[in-house]
């Protein structure tokens, strides 16, 4: 998400009321920083404002030409649902929005982060500066959102004129993954202390790579499970239920066609999706 005219736009509208009140700013930027959101605090937090009142001022707006057209306490009790939820669900998504992306983005970065530092080891190995690892990382797409933290870094040693290690202390702040601090932090203790790269490279590259294979392993075993419990639940379970309804029907009044209604188009359509979602989940965590 970029900053565009609306966003300041709204910047403009409420920036006099964000002055009055006396909030850490640095930290609310640094969050948008790690979702990966290019709009400072106030400049964020106005679009949500707005977005709320226009959602607002739209819905109130609809509900009440619905009430005009059929009135009756129905609508006029939808007016204040409908003009309650919207505002309220706006609200709601774009406050959690950040949080939510910069989880995501740290668990994307911790995948990629063992394959990451074997190409980092490698550049290592062939005698390259730390600056020019990253700047080579910043242009190569294989490794997620990494390649948007070594842009990042790039961006200041080279556009900005800063050293190396007061941009890999700043990546710190605004990386959104817990083993990447790690990793830049540890890189910064080896170049402060004069020692050589290659065998820290190679550590880091030997325990991230323990770790994503027991992460795949446990994964897929929770895959095996769940795919061992879809095929009893929706699949062999509804088979059984249709061998015992043809029994029932022979020897009795059978039984009702709502109810294998509801199981047809109901009850086993929502056991099929609920398993994707939980399947797609852990392969997505696997990848």
């Amino acid at each position: 998400m970029k900053s565009t005219k609306y966003s300041r736009f709204c910047r403009r509208i409420f920036s006099n009321a964000f002055d009055k009140f006396n909030i850490n700013e640095t930290s609310k930027n640094w969050l948008l920083e790690k979702a990966d959101i290019s709009m400072v605090y106030k400049e964020y937090y106005s679009m949500v404002f707005m977005n709320i009142i226009l959602g607002f001022i739209s819905s109130f707006a609809t509900s009440s030409v619905i009430y005009l057209i059929f009135a009756n306490q129905i609508t006029a009790f939808l007016i204040l649902i409908i003009s309650s939820i919207v505002p309220l669900s706006m609200g709601l998504y774009y406050l959690s929005l950040p949080s939510a992306k910069s989880k995501n983005r740290g668990k994307n970065i911790d995948r990629y982060l063992p394959y990451a530092t074997n190409f980092i080891n490698t550049m290592s190995l062939a005698g390259i500066s730390p600056a020019e690892i990253f700047e080579t990382l910043s242009t190569v797409k294989l490794y997620g959102d990494i390649q948007k933290e070594a842009q990042k870094i790039t961006t200041e040693i080279e556009l900005m004129g800063i050293d190396t290690i007061t941009a890999l202390k700043n990546a710190i702040h605004i990386s959104p993954s817990e083993k990447f601090k790690e990793f830049i932090q540890g890189m910064i203790g080896v170049i402060q202390s004069g020692s050589e790269l290659g065998p820290y490279f190679n550590r880091c590259v030997e325990r991230y790579m323990e770790s994503d294979l027991f992460e795949r392993r446990r994964n897929l075993e929770s895959l095996a499970i769940m795919a061992e419990a879809f095929v009893v639940t929706v699949i062999a379970f509804p088979l059984f239920l249709v061998i015992i309804f043809s029994i029932m029907g022979l020897t009795s009044g059978g039984v009702s066609f709502d109810f294998l209604f509801i199981l047809a188009f109901g009850i086993l359509p929502m056991a099929y999706f609920g398993f994707y979602i939980m399947m797609k989940s852990g392969m997505g965590d696997s990848v």
